[in-house]
């Protein structure tokens, strides 16, 4: 055995051979430490196994070279015995394969290049929709914030057509007894003249300067010239007031319809012509100056009140003015 290890030169040394020759040298060790003792040897056994590792680590690189060495012959060989149109072939496809490799990967590179760009356009159509989508949102707030104010609004309007209508049923009963009272006054008063023409034609056939308690009652008037004006002046604004009321009803009617249509400006400036217009018609109807027009509701020119919107069309009613109230009160006879 010793002359095995011992004898072989490095090249041909392996690792099992190492080993061998390190159990052969701690054989001797022992041998030494059994004759001369611990002490001879404490020195000597760390620079043996120095030698030893360094040995086994040359072996095994040897080895490695030595197996390397025999590929690369094995692969001369072969290149050796193919023939020089074969190994062009070779070369030519490896050639042709790593073309083909390099092309698909460009391919790749661009399919992932679009890719990442066609997701990145996605991620800023999805931030462009979501805020169209937010955009969308706040406005639908704001319309439906619009929706209740404009229902508030038609509730308010509602109340004021019921309140409208409750006005233009208390006007016509009002007028109705005014039209009542005036024509009792219009009875009194053809029997006060029918009265004062008999007495007239008494007075020729009897004695003057004798007159009854009766006949005084008679010639007594039972109103004033005044009184009998300022019922008729009332009885004329009550139906111009009738009048404002009807046309003011068909108004709130019309604006309750188109109120999500007409901007607020223009309904303000609508009511404030109406307003002008209704002052020019009331003041021509009552036939009173403009300036002393005030709109007041069943009272006299020159109290407070708000009637509306009207129109021309006045021609179809019964107004009287002063001079034909002073001409009915003319034929009553005075005392």
């Amino acid at each position: 055995i010793e002359s095995c290890c011992f004898n072989r030169t490095f090249s041909a040394l392996t690792v099992d051979d190492v080993y061998e020759i390190a159990k052969l040298v701690g054989a001797e060790v022992e041998k030494l430490i059994d004759g001369y003792g611990k002490e001879s040897v404490e020195g000597l056994v760390p620079k043996i196994v120095k030698v030893l590792e360094l040995l086994e680590s040359f072996v095994s690189g040897n080895q490695s070279l030595s197996l390397r060495e025999e590929e690369l012959l094995k692969t001369a060989i072969l290149y050796l015995c193919f023939p020089p149109p074969l190994n062009t072939m070779c070369l030519l496809f490896l050639d042709r394969t790593q073309r083909q490799e390099r092309e698909v990967m460009l391919k790749l590179k661009g399919v992932v290049d679009k890719q990442r760009d066609e997701l990145r356009a996605k991620v800023q159509e999805i931030a462009t929709v979501s805020k169209e989508v937010e955009a969308l949102q706040e406005q639908l707030d704001r319309f439906m914030k619009m929706n209740e104010e404009l229902r508030h609004k038609q509730n308010v309007l509602q109340t004021q057509l019921k309140s409208m209508v409750e006005r233009k049923a208390d006007v016509e009963t009002d007028l109705k007894e005014k039209n009542k009272e005036i024509e009792r006054l219009h009875r009194q008063l053809n029997t006060a003249n029918g009265n004062t023409q008999l007495n007239k034609a008494d007075g020729n056939s009897s004695v003057c300067g004798l007159p009854t308690v009766e006949q005084n009652d008679f010639d007594q008037p039972c109103f004033t010239k005044k009184e009998v004006r300022d019922i008729l002046f009332e009885r004329n604004e009550l139906k111009t007031n009738l009048f404002l009321v009807q046309e003011e009803l068909n108004y709130y009617q019309r604006e309750i319809l188109n109120e999500e249509r007409c901007p607020g400006f223009l309904l303000e400036a609508v009511r404030s012509a109406i307003k002008e217009r209704r002052k020019l018609i009331k003041a021509k109807m009552l036939g009173i100056p403009l300036s002393s027009i005030s709109f007041g509701f069943l009272t006299r020119a020159g109290s407070s009140r708000s009637p509306t919107h009207m129109s021309n069309s006045a021609s179809s009613w019964e107004i009287l003015g002063e001079t034909e109230a002073s001409e009915e009160t003319e034929q009553q006879p005075t005392s």
